[in-house]
């Protein structure tokens, strides 16, 4: 059974030490944790995320959109660009998208750029009890459409024929509500993956709207969004209501909690909870990098640094 919960919007919640085991109860109890005041540097981040989860490298990593920065390409830059980025589920399009989302601060933007957060268990909550129902029932279809350089960065596959196998391994890791179809034209890959709007959270299974649904419809396609390869619609072939979306956004503004960047910070969020966006800027210098993956068991056997 789902539970319920109420909640509502709270302060960041901050740690100031690297110790993995109080980080991932941290993470399980509030969603999200700010690590600060710790002196880290990039090399205590890819060691922290090595604990804390198995890495996977994002789909657009070594395209226009994202730059590499560790040799295997699981710690890259944040989407580049200066924009605004309406709140999103990393990943929520595809199957396999990530348990946790790590991102390490370089250097802040001068003028604005926080990382912006919102509990989607809150907003389910904050929504009208009409589009509650609906948001609750209804089942989003992305369609989409990978180039190589996609397909073969987020599958690591060098071929189509690697990347249809390792497709079909992700097949029997489906939730019985998911379901994906795949084809390839030419070496163009094309999905069709279903899943329901509103998801269960992975610790407490509350209920949480956390989807990609704003950014689809809000973000603007730009040379750093590939909006044009991606589309949603409802089951039944209907584009998700405007009006709906507007009345979600506005709810999702309420809810709104700002990372306000310092140089060596580490913010760590529950990707099935939890969706993130961005203030726009207007200093090129910002710098944050991210990486991102699947869960990893944390026991006594990991050491406190």
């Amino acid at each position: 059974m789902i539970a319920r919960a109420t909640v509502e919007r709270s302060a960041l919640h901050t740690l100031n030490h690297l110790y993995p085991e109080q980080v991932m109860e941290c993470i399980r109890e509030k969603g999200a944790v700010l690590i600060r005041n710790c002196s880290s540097t990039i090399d205590d981040f890819e060691r922290l995320s090595n604990e804390l989860l198995v890495p996977m490298t994002h789909h657009a990593t070594s395209t226009i959109e994202r730059d590499p920065i560790n040799s295997d390409a699981t710690i890259s830059t944040v989407n580049k660009g200066m924009d605004e980025i309406p709140f999103h589920r990393e990943g929520s399009y595809a199957p396999g998208c990530p348990d946790l989302l790590m991102l390490y601060c370089v250097k802040p933007a001068n003028d604005a750029g926080e990382t912006t957060l919102c509990d989607g268990v809150a907003l389910l909550q904050a929504l009208s009890p009409e589009i509650n129902q609906f948001v609750q029932s209804a089942m989003l279809v992305w369609s989409w459409e990978a180039l190589p350089e996609r397909w073969r960065a987020y599958l690591r596959a060098s071929s189509s024929e690697e990347a249809l196998n390792r497709i079909e391994a992700m097949k029997s890791r489906l939730s019985s509500s998911e379901q994906i179809s795949i084809e390839f034209i030419g070496d163009v890959l094309h999905g069709k993956f279903a899943t329901r709007c509103v998801t269960a959270t992975r610790w407490g299974e509350y209920k949480a709207f956390c989807n990609s649904l704003l950014i689809h419809h809000f973000r603007l396609q730009s040379k750093y969004f590939a909006r044009d390869r991606f589309s949603v619609a409802l089951a039944d072939g209907s584009p998700f209501p405007v009006d709906m979306l507007n009345h979600i956004s506005a709810h999702a503004d309420d809810l709104t909690v700002e990372v306000k960047w310092e140089p060596g910070d580490i913010f760590i969020v529950d990707n099935s909870r939890f969706m993130h966006g961005r203030r726009g800027f207007q200093d090129s210098s910002r710098k944050i990098f991210i990486r991102m993956g699947h869960l990893k068991k944390i026991g006594p056997s990991i050491q406190k640094p």
